[in-house]
């Protein structure tokens, strides 16, 4: 019994001092992006191994558990993570130590500890993204690995000469198109700097800021609470980029709270999910999208945020239509007038301040013409700065601030590590898929599609493509995958860069909601505490502006701000009224139930409003007008007739 006391004391010690390295690391981790933002980076080498290595040894030091039952295997496992950090660690250490002979060579062959440092390297990337993101991103970078070093095998078109294993390795750990390519650095230099922003925004008041916004704008309408999800989620997914985690954060509050109002548990949780996946497309944070697509067409990070703001308005206002049919269909109420906070409580100076003057400073230095990173830099210093001055000035408050902007560290951590193995799993998939062709291949066959049968047919391999590839995946990881074999494709089509790089964005985000991995769609359905197949549909239902705007990209490209000022007001108003034509057509309902046939007209019209053509908008225009006055006067009763 003594031993086992013993062991219990020895243990806990065990589990404190890996607990502190881990915090320890994890301030390291952010202190550097800090750093890096604010007063410059390093080599893009040195840049990047630093992060990978802090990343990837937080990530497998956390990954050590310690049970109650300390068995044999427990031992080895939490060993076994620690070999794998330490090692990881000393792989990214060693490029440090060798990127003057990386950076100035144009053929490198790879040394014996070189190639053993290079299997392990990859090997701790894509298990630690096993471990947090699931195994579909690791399973693919996994494939590409096994085609590239056998495509000889491979009869046909589909195969190819074949690489050897040195050269694999070579290229990935020593080039710097491999795991220390693009996607790295955008992970290094402009992700984790944005992923910061938004942890010390939530842990310093924003959520509950965002929340009380939320319930003013919309918790007095017809469906109040699902519109206050629908706005909060909007206004949370910015920052997290993630539609998960936008489910896990504000679907803890708006689930329950429409289950309370009556709303059935699958409309409830459809709700949050199909807006939480669009929080990835609300500018001007926009998650780690935005970055991302900005990188690859080679414009401004403000460029695309501006392309993305007629999109997330009308997706948005279709979901907004959605709800208010499903609100008077199914006669739902709204928030109680003492649930909704007062206006000038939420317009307070204290509450909202630093909130709008954080994000003002980073938008106004990004016009300034600062690059984004040193645009967050200045709004994360505004930010802790406004939020230590606020308040009284007590040692208690003082300690509770200092409490808060800790947590805010720990929320930025925890952000940074379970997205660096992703991202640097998407780089090794896309270097393979650029190494052994396949990316060639696939984009040939999208173009062939296209001139068979025409560009439509092209267009929905396209976005099918980046739909399974975003299956289980994170979007931005889906994005890159789906941009790299159909982006190409599609501008060899002559579609836009900018409409061709959206129409992929947009197809990725829909693995969320689409089964059969749908991963927004089971966290709703946790929750919510029901099954996922009807929050998967109704999810679909309300979505249903997401599934049609890809091709308004392509048929419209004036929703992307592309055209004359005239173009682009009239593109926004046919888009509304497509949205409600969707809406009540696919809702069944608009102030009485519609029968079929109208219907199906309905959304014929709207479909048909996709095309771009003038007389198709004023077709689709009336529709909405008479369908919307005959519904009316449907429901009011005749006069009485005089005796």
């Amino acid at each position: 019994m003594a031993g086992q006391a013993a062991a219990a004391g020895n243990k806990s010690s065990f589990q404190k001092f890996l607990d502190g390295l881990v915090l320890v690391m994890g301030f390291c981790l952010v202190g550097y992006h800090l750093w890096t933002a604010g007063f410059g980076q390093f080599q893009p080498l040195i840049q990047r191994s630093a992060h990978l290595a802090l990343g990837l040894g937080i990530a497998y030091l956390q990954f050590c558990r310690f049970d109650s039952e300390e068995t044999l295997l427990t031992k080895l496992a939490r060993l076994l993570n620690i070999a794998i950090a330490l090692i990881a660690v000393a792989a990214c250490v060693y490029i440090m130590f060798v990127e003057e002979r990386l950076s100035n060579s144009f053929s490198i062959i790879a040394k014996p500890e070189e190639i053993v440092l290079g299997v392990f390297l990859s090997f701790a990337i894509l298990e630690g993204a096993r471990r947090t993101t699931g195994p579909f991103l690791p399973i693919l970078a996994i494939t590409l690995i096994a085609y590239t070093l056998f495509g000889q095998l491979i009869p046909g078109r589909w195969g190819h000469p074949g690489f050897g294993g040195s050269y694999v390795l070579e290229y990935l750990y020593l080039g710097t198109e491999g795991i220390w390519g693009t996607v790295t650095g955008l992970s290094a230099n402009l992700v984790s700097i944005f992923i910061i922003f938004g942890a010390f925004l939530l842990a310093t008041g924003a959520g509950e800021s965002f929340m009380s916004i939320a319930m003013v704008a919309a918790g007095r309408f017809p469906g109040g609470a699902a519109k206050v999800a629908t706005v909060a989620s909007a206004l949370f997914g910015m920052l997290n980029g993630a539609a998960v985690a936008n489910v896990a954060t504000t679907g803890n509050f708006t689930i329950p709270a429409m289950k309370r109002l009556g709303y059935r548990p699958a409309f409830a949780g459809a709700v949050e999910a199909t807006a939480s996946s669009g929080g990835q497309i609300t500018p001007p944070i926009m998650g780690a999208g935005a970055f991302v697509m900005a990188e690859l067409l080679s414009t401004s990070y403000l460029n695309v945020v501006q392309a993305a703001i007629i999109p997330a308005f009308l997706f948005f206002a279709c979901i907004w239509m959605s709800i208010g049919v499903e609100a008077r269909r199914e006669d739902m109420r709204t928030f109680a007038k003492e649930d909704i906070p007062p206006l000038r409580d939420v317009l307070k100076w204290r509450k909202i301040g630093p909130l709008v003057l954080t994000i003002a400073v980073m938008m106004i230095s990004m016009f300034a013409g600062n690059t984004p990173a040193l645009a967050a830099f200045y709004g994360i210093c505004t930010n802790i700065v406004l939020f230590m001055i606020s308040g009284a000035f007590t040692w208690e408050a003082i300690r509770a601030r200092l409490g808060k902007l800790a947590e805010g560290v720990k929320l930025a951590s925890t952000g940074i590590v379970t997205i660096i193995a992703l991202l640097v799993s998407a780089q090794i998939a896309l270097s393979l898929i650029g190494l052994s062709g396949v990316g060639i291949k696939l984009s040939e066959q999208i173009i062939t599609v296209g001139a068979g049968g025409g560009m439509l047919l092209s267009l929905i391999l396209a976005l099918v493509v980046a739909l399974v590839l975003g299956m289980g995946m994170p979007t931005t990881a889906a994005y890159l995958l789906a941009a790299a074999v159909t982006v190409p494709a599609l501008i060899e089509l002559d579609i836009l860069p900018m409409a061709a790089h959206f129409f992929v964005f947009y197809g990725a985000l829909l693995s969320a909601l689409t089964p059969p991995v749908c991963t927004a769609v089971f966290t709703a359905a946790v929750i919510a505490n029901t099954h996922w197949w009807p929050i998967a549909l109704t999810s679909m239902r309300l979505a249903v502006m997401k599934y049609v705007l890809p091709f308004f990209f392509i048929y419209r490209p004036e929703v992307l701000m592309k055209g004359t000022v005239e173009d682009i007001l009239w593109v926004v108003v046919a888009g509304l009224f497509s949205s409600w034509l969707f809406a009540v057509s696919i809702g069944g309902y608009y102030v009485n139930r519609l029968p079929g046939v109208v219907r199906i007209v309905a959304l014929a019209v709207g479909v048909g409003m996709i095309s771009g053509e003038f007389t198709l908008d004023i077709l689709g225009v009336a529709v909405a007008l008479a369908l919307a006055v005959w519904d009316r006067r449907r429901s009011t009763p005749e006069p009485a007739m005089s005796a």
